[in-house]
């Protein structure tokens, strides 16, 4: 929520509380005029400045409202040359009080309830706060107004501009007199609420504030628009069909505010639209009963806040999506770039070893089987030539799988063979032979883009093939295996495809379970490509996509 109710001059000092009062009571005496017998605007002030003002300045304003009504009773009584019984303007001192004193002691219950409750217009669920707010300040409203009637004992029939008849209270059709009057008072309050408090909370917040110039621009779009409305109801006088249809049309703009402008958008345009019907009527325009009317624009009003606080809170919620998106976005790209330089740290360290292993062990190797050859003669000699042929025997063994561990390390046929030779040619092809497997390699694409593979592309695709062939011939006792290769550039980067299948007895749930599949995604995944594993019938596939962008 933007708003903290209270602290709009939390810290007043006497001489600002009662200025402020006393531009309050000039402001609430111009909305009070105003809004006789039509949507009470002045209560709509009272309830915004209970809200927004700290709980030290209610009492002046509550005395503020005690001393204008009171004056404006005075002044009306004194224009239309009544003279009351109590101070010539009231009935007795019970409707003095009634009509002066519980003003401020009756809107200030649903302004302390929104300010415990809080409301944020932007949101669906402050705007329904904010609805039972000024609910229950208007219904306690609308209790005193019908017990100031009870006790003069006359109800009259309003029309929102004038007194059609006045009636006894215990004359013919007085009671249902007396609801439309409760009503009708009930939704002028409600209706005076709900225009000046969302204003005034836009007017008073400066979150709120950001973006106005574009609504307020978009709003003058409005004043055409209303003024061919007040056209053709002009024209439509004798038409209520029509006068239905324009109203219709009222509540379409505000629909297209709420939703293009959010709450704001739906608050100007209902301060429009029901200044429009106000216009209306004066004009005579109006068939129905006032309360409809009102009943009209309290609905349209709420479910126009609703839904702009609705289409504020969807904006809002796909904005910190995007954003979420954004961040998760990045901290992927971090996640692979790590990936990645782990990768290459590993890399690096295969590449150390194999050559410490080549330098040491294998220079130690080729000098054990040179002084074995030198000794060769004396066993001869002695007769046991076999000792010394056991022992060649067994240094050529260990040669080959050095040569085995230093291709697995760092394999040499990958820089000078490229990707392709290196399976197709080097020590995958050696593997799969020496099982016995039928090993068939596919190149497809653009061959020439080869050269263009990153070391770090063409290094995880090797190894991934590598696994993959050392499974099937491990585990899945296949007797063929075709590995296809390919290569193309699309959307400015480099795809490269690579697609194994075998025809062995392996499952998709036991080759899972393998830390050489989490081997095979880490690098994948770590160069942002994908990676799937399907079961064949029988076999498995293992289908991979590396992308690598193209400079230029």
């Amino acid at each position: 929520m933007h708003i903290q109710p209270g602290n709009l001059g939390a810290n007043p000092s006497t001489g600002q509380l009662w200025l402020g009062a006393l531009l309050f009571a000039i402001a609430y005496w111009l909305l009070l005029v105003l809004g006789f017998l039509h949507w009470h605007l002045a209560n709509g002030l009272l309830f915004l400045a209970f809200w927004l003002a700290p709980w030290r300045a209610w009492p002046a304003i509550a005395v503020a409202v005690v001393v204008v009504r009171s004056l404006n009773g005075v002044a009306v009584a004194w224009s239309s040359d009544i003279d009351a019984p109590f101070l010539g303007s009231w009935a007795n001192p019970l409707a003095y009080v009634l009509g002066n004193w519980l003003e401020p002691l009756l809107v200030a219950p649903g302004a302390w309830l929104l300010r415990r409750k809080g409301a944020a217009f932007d949101r669906p669920e402050g705007i329904i706060r904010f609805l039972l707010a000024i609910c229950v300040a208007a219904a306690l409203l609308a209790i005193k107004d019908f017990a100031y009637v009870v006790n003069e004992g006359l109800v009259s029939d309003l029309r929102l501009n004038h007194v059609v008849d006045t009636v006894p209270i215990q004359g013919p059709g007085a009671a249902t007199l007396l609801v439309y009057f409760v009503l009708k008072n009930f939704l002028g309050h409600f209706v005076g609420m709900l225009l000046l408090v969302p204003i005034g909370a836009w007017i008073v917040d400066r979150g709120y504030r950001a973006g106005s110039a574009v609504i307020l621009r978009a709003a003058l779009l409005l004043l055409p628009i209303a003024v061919i409305l007040l056209v053709l109801a002009l024209q439509a006088r004798e038409a209520p069909s029509l006068l239905e249809m324009l109203r219709i049309g009222m509540l379409i703009i505000v629909v297209v505010f709420a939703m293009r402008h959010g709450w704001r958008g739906a608050a100007f345009a209902f301060l429009a639209v029901s200044v429009l019907i106000a216009i209306e009527d004066h004009l005579g325009l109006a068939q129905q009963s006032p309360v409809f009317l009102q009943l009209f624009v309290a609905i349209a009003g709420a479910m126009a806040l609703l839904l702009g606080a609705t289409a504020d809170d969807h904006r809002r919620q796909a904005l910190e999506l995007t954003a979420s998106e954004r961040g998760l976005a990045g901290l992927a790209d971090e996640l692979r770039a790590a990936a990645a330089r782990n990768l290459q740290v590993e890399e690096q360290e295969r590449k150390r070893l194999a050559a410490e292993l080549h330098d040491e062990f294998g220079q130690n190797l080729a000098a054990l089987q040179t002084h074995l050859k030198l000794a060769q003669p004396g066993f001869t000699s002695v007769g046991r030539p076999e000792t010394i042929e056991n022992l060649l025997e067994l240094a050529r063994a260990m040669q080959a799988n050095i040569r085995g561990v230093l291709d697995a390390l760092a394999p040499v046929g990958l820089a000078e063979l490229g990707l392709f030779g290196a399976i197709d040619r080097g020590g995958i092809r050696r593997l799969a032979e020496d099982a016995g497997l039928v090993f068939e390699t596919r190149l497809e694409g653009d061959s020439r883009l080869l050269a263009a593979i990153g070391e770090a592309q063409r290094t995880a695709a090797f190894r991934i093939a590598q696994e993959a062939v050392t499974n099937s011939v491990r585990h899945a006792h296949a007797v063929r295996l075709l590995l296809r290769l390919r290569i193309s550039r699309r959307n400015g980067a480099l795809w490269l495809f690579l697609d194994i299948r075998d025809d062995g007895a392996g499952r998709l749930e036991t080759f899972r379970s393998r830390n050489g599949l989490v081997g095979m995604k880490d690098r994948v995944l770590a160069l942002g490509g994908r990676m799937h594993l399907r079961q064949l019938e029988p076999g498995l596939r293992l289908h991979l996509l590396i992308r690598q962008a193209l400079a230029g």
